[in-house]
């Protein structure tokens, strides 16, 4: 298509499912089904058309210059530049300015050819310290912590809808184990990372601000809106909670992990935490867990029980899961649904983590920054103490080696880590 032209006058056709599998797509400013009137873009009864750049709808709304923007550099042929232009959005937490059109370009290429690393990408598109978080986001508790809070509730057959999905990590470890899944973030770069980086090309991902406009339909069968360690961010918690529920319909479930406590002096941590019987009463008849305890369970043999909001008044983040249908009191008899997301699979290739150092003997990690390790470091001691494994590493959780049990054993802990290839 020429610069000059307009939208093809043809019918819209039916919605690929490499970008949106089993999930309708609705438009957020008014929530009419969306359709693909070009193989770039969608469009409804709406007033607005949407881009899709790199198999990514962009649904984020209060962004039209930039909507518009990327949607006539798509229309005249030009992909590269609508990347580049939704690549330098931010979120309103950003820390650091984006980089330049030049600068994304240039990182683009690399990444094209494969002579940047997950970690060169973040820090080519300014992530400041939040580069950090991702880069070890799989030895961090609150990652831990959300592994266990699937682990038990991630009911079998379903698909998963993750809010602020980030770069991908728990759609990593979904997906694997066969499980559908969708993300969604309002940071178009993070999900352009998680594309190239982090998850299976089959992995549905949609830029959308979940606050100002949700952007899916009713899904059909079970499903789980799961939202890790962001649901404090958001404003209107029960707007957003309504949405989760048009979606999940009859038959899902909400699951929300390490949702910070008000009760709890987190530093000036930004956001709009709530009181644990506050996060119970979006959801009448909901579990909750203290987050820490989940941490816990995912790396040792201790399993995590429901707790009432009078026991976590004074903890720093509840976790909560609510079924639509009421059936979560089955959940502690049943047996998992699905293979431990806290154990990697089989044939997962094993490194040591890249946190951790050996100091005489003994393995000790080694923080990034001052910032993480003030994070993290307290609820992280299962990542010290450990000596450096007498098998070889790399190495996998084979069945058949000797040394199995322990190799699972320090995967659990982390000591072990299945990283992206280009990580």
């Amino acid at each position: 298509m020429t610069g000059g032209s307009t939208r093809p006058d043809t019918r819209p056709t039916a919605l690929k499912a490499d970008f949106a599998v089993g999930v309708p797509l609705v438009d957020p400013e008014c929530r009419f089904p969306l359709r693909q009137d070009t193989p770039h873009s969608l469009a409804g009864e709406g007033r607005s058309r949407w881009p899709i750049v790199a198999g990514i709808p962009f649904l984020r709304t209060g962004r039209d210059a930039l909507r518009k923007t990327a949607l006539a550099a798509l229309d005249a042929g030009d992909e590269r530049s609508a990347l580049i232009a939704l690549l330098a959005d931010q979120d309103d937490f950003a820390r650091t300015p984006p980089a330049g059109p030049a600068a994304l370009d240039r990182l683009v290429e690399a990444v094209d050819h494969g002579s940047a690393s997950l970690r060169d990408a973040m820090a080519g598109l300014n992530f400041g310290p939040v580069a950090n978080y991702f880069a070890h986001r799989a030895s961090t508790p609150t990652f831990l912590s959300g592994l266990a809070l699937l682990d038990l509730h991630l009911p079998r057959g379903g698909m998963v809808v993750e809010v602020a999905c980030g770069i991908g990590h728990f759609l990593r470890e979904l997906t694997s184990r066969g499980v559908p899944a969708l993300g969604l973030d309002v940071v178009f770069a993070k999900l352009w990372l998680a594309r190239r980086f982090i998850v299976p090309s089959g992995v549905s991902l949609v830029c959308a601000d979940v606050v100002a406009g949700w952007p899916l339909g009713r899904v059909s069968g079970p499903v789980v809106a799961f939202c890790h360690d962001a649901f404090y961010f958001l404003p209107d918690k029960p707007g957003v909670i309504a949405s989760f529920r048009r979606t999940i319909g009859e038959e899902g479930r909400i699951l929300i992990g390490h949702a910070h406590n008000s009760g709890f002096d987190h530093r000036g941590v930004a956001g709009e935490p709530l009181r644990p019987e506050e996060y119970a009463g979006l959801l009448p008849g909901s579990v909750l867990y203290d987050d820490a305890e989940l941490a816990e369970s995912a790396w040792s043999d201790r399993l995590a029980m429901p707790r009432e909001p009078a026991e976590l008044s004074g903890i720093e983040a509840v976790a909560l899961a609510w079924d639509a249908s009421g059936r979560l009191a089955d959940d502690h008899r049943l047996s998992p649904a699905y293979a431990p997301l806290t154990i990697p699979e089989a044939n997962r290739v094993l490194t040591l983590n890249p946190l951790l150092d050996e100091r005489e003997g003994i393995l000790t990690p080694r923080w990034p920054s001052p910032a993480f390790e003030a994070e993290y470091a307290a609820q992280s001691g299962y990542l010290s103490g450990e000596s450096m494994p007498r098998f070889p590493i790399p190495c996998c959780l084979d069945p058949s080696a000797e040394s199995r049990e322990e190799r699972e054993r320090l995967a659990r802990r982390r000591i072990l880590l299945d990283l992206p290839e280009r990580w």
